[in-house]
């Protein structure tokens, strides 16, 4: 649906609800301060920003909860202004933020920095300035919730206040560093008290760094770039083969548990091939081990070409290579295999000019079967039948396929048909081999409860508006955590509430995270597959 045509459903059903007020007379005060919270939300999130910031600067004249009777009289002019909106030219296409294609990923891609602070108005103004650079951050108010999310979500970088209500905060963090070691975490202690027995207490349990309150914020956007950079740069030369380019063992090991698991829990599948470089050995005793370096250098080049950007390539030992390639079967394993033996065939490596050398190699492909060991084994298996055949081939592990799928269940709850509507096209779009996404939704909190939505063998991310008719956002929030287990169900809510007595309600509720309108539909799509992680790894 193109961006226009948005803005005639808005004004659409703007004047729907002036005639309903027309028609009764009088209106009172609160329903007012929800058609204010709903159009700033949706203008804002179809690109209509000067609407949208009309509507924050009118809220303040209308109270939530109030059920005084308002003329409708009184309010002509308010309505004339809204009316005026939608009389000007048309905001061109090029103007509007694009709801229908993707954005390009932010420079920080799969960063996810934890925030851990009781302090909910200190935390949001931290979400706010990170994810304005697109730094996703998620928020927890207590050592108990910190926890979790440490564990389930695996941050990039935590930032942990020790003032907390239900832990030591330097007990935590000293947890928190021990199991974040391996992977280099930058993990930030901040404090109001700045004595130095606190820096040097942080040091010596292991954090990164000591941030005492109040915070320096022209210095702090800059901190955090410099250690996720830091920490990339470190990352990505203990999982790096030096003399190819290619992950190194240790980064084979860590991403076949990444895989496993998530086959494990949730059925997404994936093959192992394993490639040994045929005679090798022969290579280094004719021509010497720099032209043996050579040739691993460039075979490397060839397959690193070849693969798609989402398979993981590996120097699983010497001259033998390893290829993890997600969400493929192996008849696709074998299609590559083919392709390269075909490119090595045609290519010449020129270590000497007058004697380019021609390689082949043999492969043995296993497809995921429950356990780590057991495709590997397989892999193995048939890398030495192709050997024993003869070499230049590829053998598949032909054994009993086990068929996985997992199901997630994205459900919207919303009174606004629009946001609705921009956010289910949005997960529309989002689709994978062994992945059914299933989309619901419904027009208000109570509709949602008094539905039979839940399903126990399945998983479901719930994106839930925080002001609603007949059953506030926050209501919901409180019976799904109260009824359903944690475990398989992740909330976020949707809200253009910001102040610090709505966020710690919806955290302490059992909420997530948080997305305040007016938003993109795609920014809802990236944080929902960065939430779901916690049920799918």
């Amino acid at each position: 649906m193109a961006q226009t045509d948005y803005k005639a459903l808005l004004a659409t059903r703007m004047e729907r609800d002036f005639s309903k007020w027309t028609a009764q007379g009088d209106i009172q005060e609160h329903e007012v301060y929800r058609f204010l919270h709903t159009m700033k939300g949706t203008a804002g999130t179809i690109g209509m920003m000067e609407l949208s910031d009309f509507c924050t600067s009118q809220l303040d004249s209308f109270s939530e909860h109030s059920t005084t009777l308002l003329p409708v009289e009184s309010l002509s002019a308010f309505m004339a202004s809204f009316r005026s909106y939608f009389t000007e030219e048309e905001v061109s296409p090029e103007a509007l933020p694009s709801l229908e294609k993707a954005v390009d990923p932010p420079a920080h891609g799969e960063t996810l920095v934890l925030v851990i602070d009781s302090d909910a108005e200190f935390a949001a103004q931290l979400k706010e300035l990170l994810e304005r650079q697109g730094i996703p951050v998620v928020i927890a108010l207590d050592g108990q919730k910190g926890t979790e999310l440490f564990y389930t979500l695996n941050p990039q970088m935590v930032l942990l206040d020790t003032n907390l209500p239900d832990v030591d905060g330097f007990h935590l963090a000293e947890r928190i560093a021990e199991a974040g070691r391996s992977r280099h975490l930058p993990l930030a202690v901040m404090s109001e008290d700045g004595h130095i027995d606190n820096y040097i207490r942080a040091m010596e349990i292991g954090a990164t760094d000591f941030l005492p309150k109040p915070l320096n914020m022209a210095y702090f956007l800059p901190y955090i770039v410099n250690r996720l950079r830091s920490q990339e740069i470190i990352l990505q030369g203990a999982r790096i083969d030096e003399l190819t380019g290619a992950g190194n063992r240790n980064k084979f090991d860590e991403s076949l548990l990444q895989m496993t698991n998530l086959a494990e829990r949730n059925g997404k599948p994936f093959t192992l091939a394993l490639l040994d470089l045929d005679y090798f050995k022969k290579i280094n005793d004719q021509y010497g081990y720099p032209a043996g370096d050579e040739v691993l250098r460039s075979f490397s080049q060839l397959v690193m070409n070849a693969k798609r950007d989402s398979d993981h390539f590996f120097r699983y030992g010497g001259e033998e290579f390893a290829l993890i390639l997600p969400e493929t079967k192996p008849q696709a394993a074998v299609a590559l295999m083919e392709r390269l033996h075909q490119t090595l065939a045609e290519t010449g490596f020129s270590i000497i000019p007058e004697e380019p050398i021609h390689l082949t190699f043999s492969a043995g492909i296993s497809e995921y079967r429950l356990k780590q060991e057991t495709i590997v084994n397989k892999a193995e298996q048939a890398l030495y039948q192709a050997k024993r055949n003869g070499r230049n081939q590829t053998m598949v592990n032909e054994s009993e396929q086990n068929d996985f799928k997992r199901k997630l269940n994205i459900v919207i709850v919303d009174d606004d048909l629009l946001v609705r509507k921009l956010v289910s096209k949005q997960f529309s779009n989002w689709k994978a081999e062994e992945f059914d996404i299933h989309i619901e939704e419904y027009p208000d909190g109570l509709a949602l409860v008094d539905s039979d939505w839940y399903r126990p063998q399945e998983n479901y991310m719930i994106l839930l508006d925080g002001v609603m008719p007949k059953m506030d956002g926050l209501e919901v929030l409180s019976h799904l955590r109260s009824q359903y287990p944690h475990d398989n169900i992740v909330i976020s809510m949707l809200t253009s509430r910001t102040n610090e007595s709505d966020i710690v309600l919806a955290l302490k509720s059992g909420a997530d995270d948080y997305i305040v309108k007016p938003f993109y539909a795609q920014e809802v799509l990236a944080r929902v597959q960065r939430l779901t992680k916690r049920m799918f790894s």
